[in-house]
This record gives C-alpha cells, structure tokens and sequence, in this order.
C-alpha cells in the first residue's frame, strides 16, 4: 500500500497503523523511519480532526502512532514541523495519483475525467489527508499558509501542463488554472469535513464528478479575446471606502468625548461596536490572527476591556462579528449592483465589477475575509460557505431571462457549478490578498466575470462580457 509516498509497513495490524516489531530487526534504517514517520503524519491528521492543531499534545500523538517521544523528537521539533511534512506527503501523494492517471493519448475530455477521478478515488481513500491538503494544513500559521499556497502552485502547475499539451488549439488562461485548483479545493473539503467517508463519500464523489469535468472543460479552450494572464494596470485611484470594518469610523476622533454627553444609548454602543471592528479588521490586518490580544483591541477602539466585554464574550465572537459585518455589506453591493441591469449577464457582470472594487477600496476587511477566516478558524467553514450561498444563487440564470443560460451557447446546467465558480473565485481573491496587491484586485475584471458565465452561457458571450461588449452574431 502506497501512502504518501512511502511503502507502508505490512507487519502492522489491517490499517498499518501499529508499529515495528520490538527488538532487533533486520530491516533497513531508512525503512524504519518511513513508517515511524507515516505513522506519525497518520495520527496527527486524526487527531486535528478531532481537537485542531492547539488541541494535539505529543505525548498523545506518540502514543496513538505507536512510537517513542525519543522518535519523534528525532524527526521533528514540534508538531507544526510534523503538521507541514504530512503536508507535503499528502500533496505529493494527490499529484502522484493524478499523474499516474494522465495520458497524453486521450482526447481532452478523457484526460480531464482520468485526472479527476484519481483525485476523488485518492480522496475517497484517505479524506482526512485530503482535508489537510485542502484547509487544515492553515493552522501552523503563516508557514502553513505559505505551504498552502505552494501546494496550491503544483497543482496549477501540472494542470497547466495538461491543458498545454491537450489536443486541438487553444489553451487557458493561468487564472482560470488557478480558480480549477480552488474549485476542486471547496468541493473536496466541503465533502470530508462534513464526516462523510467510506460508501457515502464515494456516492456522493461519484455522482459529482462528471459535473465537475462539464464545468472545467466549460473552460477549453478559451478564445482569443481572453488574456492569458490579468493585463497589468496602473494602480487607479482608491474607491471610496467606509462601508466595512476597517473604515467603518476612519473619520474623526476614535472615541466618543470623554465625561458626561446628552447623545443617546443607541447612539454610543452603535459607536462602540464599529470601532471595535475597525480595530479588529486593522489590527489582524497589520499582524495577522493568532497576535490578535484584547488589550490591542481596547486601545485601538478606544474603548476599556469592560466596554469590550459589553458587547462580546471572546476574541472570536468579536472576530466572527466583524466578519459577518463585512459580509453583509459586500453582499449588499453585490446586490444592488446585479439589480441596477436590466437582465442576467450585465447583472452578473456588474456584481463582480462590484466585488472587486469594493474590496480594493476596503483593504483590511479584504484581507480579513479572504486570508485571516481562513487562519482564524481552518476548520469552521459553515459561515463562510453561507456567505458563498449568496453569489452561487446569484450565478443561477432567472428562467426566462434574456442574455441567460438558455439558447447562448452555454452547455452546463450543473447544479455543482456555482460552487465551483464561488471556490474558484475565491481562490483569486485570495491569491491577490495574500500578496499584498489587494487594490489591484478590478485587474482580475476579465477573468473573474469569464469564470462566472461560461458554463451557462459558453465562452463565446462569456469573452464578451467580459471584454463590456456585444457578442458576435452566429
């Protein structure tokens, strides 16, 4: 049995997950080493699932992977080290599978269902490594996002190269590449953190994927109107901001006049409140998460820990409320955007144009919802995906509608495929979040309104509403 890339040992009980015999052995040291270390990547992916990463004690780690404290601490010096290595077995472990799969001599379509259906079947096989792959790997902190981020990278990197070498002219554009691989991130983990394994898991992968190979094959080959890669523009003015935390009080002084004041109750705990979320969006903004102390957040609000208290219980009751604050304001742009056109494809349009620029001109609510949730709480997706529920609702064309799915072009009526879109495009926002090159984010204009209409509406519209235009006439 193969597991990330290593043989396991078949001296073990059925699941391989006892140790070596005791006492002289004639096998290979760096034999012995693999399973101990298999062992322990084993055990620690168990046990985050179960108590998170700050829940994991060695001494419990050890003792569930059958090896001595001694053995461990040979291997590694702390469990986030162990955590990044099991990482990197397991994606190598997925793109193995996946390449293994890969023949240059199938026609596009095959190849796609080959590479995917490996994935799943790798998935299916081992869901708790595939969920460390896909959001849990987050919980060692900045290392871990950066390996995330890595990992995300090889994944681009072999799908580039499959569609580079597919047969037929054309190809796709690298951010397309990029909102596959987060596309097939939210599927996946949405699947195994919802406790499903064994029968169940693999029905319901079965039954996903040939609309998941429908949506990426959506996708090739792109036309021509599309670039490869976002056109680089010069960093426009900043829209206007104040509508998230970050900017919600950025006028005037902090706190309210000290002493005795006639304004109302209502008033004083409104202002309270907003400035406590503009000091959390800012601070975690400024020095990420896990830094993130009350105190800090008192002083910069302008407010006492007592006034703090008032108003939330915790650290992540206030984190998870500035948060949904942020969401709500962005949907409602969204919203209202959508609803200012006269049909579907120029509403969808201008609600990502809208998205777009109203992250660009809030920086630390953009930062907070597209890279610090992600830190914050790796394994509590629930929020985040009711907040996604939003913009795939708004990606189901209105029956009836002009300019929609029907008779345009567009071949997909998948019921995956507003999940997949709203991963995808998440994993762009992302992208340019985490690089620091939030107000640069209207560059990914093209591809983001491209992403979200092709499915529905075939690539041809898609490009041209992309581009603000009128489609071709057949």
């Amino acid at each position: 049995m193969i597991y990330c890339g290593h043989v396991a040992s078949k001296r073990g009980d059925g699941d391989g997950r006892r140790g070596l015999p005791r006492g002289p052995q004639a096998l290979p040291r760096e034999e012995v080493v693999a399973d101990q270390r298999r062992r322990l990547f084993e055990a620690l992916i168990e046990l985050i699932n179960e108590h998170g990463l700050g829940g994991v004690r060695i001494s419990e780690l050890v003792s569930r992977a059958g090896v001595s404290r001694r053995s461990f601490y040979e291997h590694f010096h702390n469990k986030e080290e162990c955590l990044l290595a099991a990482f990197d077995a397991s994606v190598r472990r997925l793109t193995v599978a996946m390449a293994h799969a890969y023949d240059p001599e199938m026609e596009g379509r095959e190849q796609v269902h080959a590479i995917v259906a490996a994935l799943f079947e790798a998935t299916i096989a081992r869901p708790s490594a595939t969920r460390l792959v896909c959001v849990d790997v987050i919980a060692a902190g900045e290392a871990g996002m950066e390996r995330w981020a890595h990992g995300a990278a090889r994944f681009e990197a072999f799908l580039g190269e499959v569609f580079a070498q597919a047969p037929g002219e054309g190809g796709i554009p690298e951010p397309v590449t990029k909102a596959v691989v987060g596309a097939l991130r939210k599927i996946l983990y949405s699947r195994v953190a919802s406790g499903q394994s064994g029968r169940a898991l693999r029905a319901e992968l079965d039954k996903t994927l040939p609309e998941v190979v429908d949506w990426i094959c959506a996708y090739y080959p792109s036309p021509d109107g599309i670039p490869m890669r976002p056109r680089r523009k010069r960093a426009g003015r900043r829209g206007k901001g104040g509508r998230a935390p970050g900017s919600l009080v950025s006028q005037g002084p902090r706190g309210l006049p000290p002493g005795e004041h006639n304004l109302p109750r209502g008033f004083v705990e409104h202002n309270q409140r907003e400035r406590i979320f503009d000091a959390i969006a800012n601070l975690t903004a400024a020095r990420g998460y896990p830094a993130l102390s009350l105190e800090d957040v008192a002083a910069e609000a302008a407010v006492s820990l007592q006034t703090f208290y008032s108003h939330f219980e915790s650290k992540e009751e206030a984190f998870t409320a500035t948060y949904e604050v942020g969401n709500a304001r962005t949907v409602a742009v969204c919203a209202e955007a959508f609803a200012g056109e006269d049909s579907w494809v120029p509403g969808v349009r201008a609600a990502v144009v809208a998205l777009l620029e109203f992250l660009a001109a809030e920086p630390a609510y953009a930062h907070l919802a597209c890279v610090d949730m992600v830190v914050a709480f790796p394994g509590l997706t629930e929020r985040m995906e009711q907040a996604g529920s939003f913009y795939a609702q708004l990606l189901v064309p209105r029956p009836g509608s002009s300019n929609g799915a029907a008779g345009s072009g567009g071949s997909l009526s998948s019921s995956i495929a507003g999940e997949a879109i709203v991963g995808g495009l998440f994993e762009l926002l992302h992208d340019y979040v985490a690089r620091g090159e939030t107000a640069r984010l209207p560059e990914l204009t093209e591809h983001a309104v491209y992403i979200a209409l092709t499915p529905f509406v075939g690539s041809k519209q898609a490009a041209a509403a992309a581009a603000d235009r009128q489609p071709a006439r057949a």
